[in-house]
């Protein structure tokens, strides 16, 4: 796959991307309005825009809210380049951890070296308001799978990416983590920091394991992002997550049952200003 996105960067004239985001959930509108401004138009240049389904070894989202293509653009002045992908696959689609991280694994074997990823997920605290972001310091998988599970993953020469036994103690880098916080703070959103819940899906959390995750420390759950960050961290690339609170967890808040355009809809108000912040940190 790595030989595929080189061939791809080569087709189009640009240098390997420097930056790769992932945009979750909710983030599709966010990409089209910042192309119509001036302010990103006039300095980034579109490239190319790619689907999933046209990489060899992936396949389209099924996923609401979650376009699943990559968007290329090209710096007029200092002809830096950068990947903003628009959507990911899931697991709760069917699809095995070692498929999903390929969105982000190709791109990192082709040479791309500082991923952010991003994801809607719900606040476990109540300390955390809706529209609000969280800095991903570190983060627990509880999906019950990992996509380092079976052989130790190779190259196209059989060279193995990472070690056996991945160390995850500085998962999410940071100096990358804190440059994002400082970008995020000029688009005057609430930034906060803490810990991630990876968890399987589809369904949202009881409210009875919303006060577990509550009483273990955590402060945001979603159904994303753990596995992307495991397997970035085994080839050795830089990683940062944002996560957007898009709701608060089942029994906090105002109560209202949980639905994903609740989660679509509170995401598309802070999404713009999120990739916003992505951009100007390049």
């Amino acid at each position: 796959m790595d030989t595929f996105f080189k061939s791809e960067y080569k087709k189009i004239n640009i240098s390997v991307p420097e930056f790769h985001f992932v945009l979750g959930s909710g983030y599709g509108d966010a990409i089209n309005s910042l192309k119509k401004e001036n302010s990103f138009s006039d300095v980034w240049k579109e490239k190319l825009v790619l689907d999933f389904s046209k990489v060899p070894g992936l396949c389209a989202t099924s996923v609401e809210g979650h376009g699943g293509s990559y968007y290329y653009f090209e710096n007029c002045k200092t002809k830096t380049s950068i990947c903003i992908q628009v959507g990911r696959l899931h697991g709760y689609e069917g699809l095995d951890p070692k498929l999903v991280v390929k969105t982000v694994t190709g791109p990192a074997m082709s040479g791309t070296k500082k991923f952010i990823l991003t994801n809607a997920a719900g606040g476990l605290t109540e300390k955390f308001s809706v529209g609000s972001v969280m800095l991903i310091n570190d983060h627990v998988n509880l999906t019950g799978k990992n996509p380092l599970y079976g052989p130790n993953p190779v190259d196209k020469n059989g060279t193995e990416l990472g070690p056996r036994f991945l160390d995850l103690s500085s998962a999410y880098d940071k100096d990358l983590t804190k440059k994002m916080k400082d970008s995020l703070l000029k688009e005057n959103l609430e930034v906060n920091s803490g810990i991630y819940l990876g968890l399987s899906g589809p369904t949202f959390e009881t409210p009875a394991e919303v006060k577990l995750f509550a009483l273990w420390n955590l402060h945001a759950v979603g159904m994303s992002t753990v596995w992307e960050s495991i397997a970035l961290n085994h080839i050795g690339v830089k990683v940062a997550g944002v996560s957007l609170i898009s709701n608060l967890g089942c029994g906090l808040g105002d109560g209202k049952a949980l639905d994903h355009n609740m989660v679509i809809e509170a995401s598309k108000k802070s999404a713009h200003k999120i990739l916003n912040a992505l951009v100007n940190l390049v």
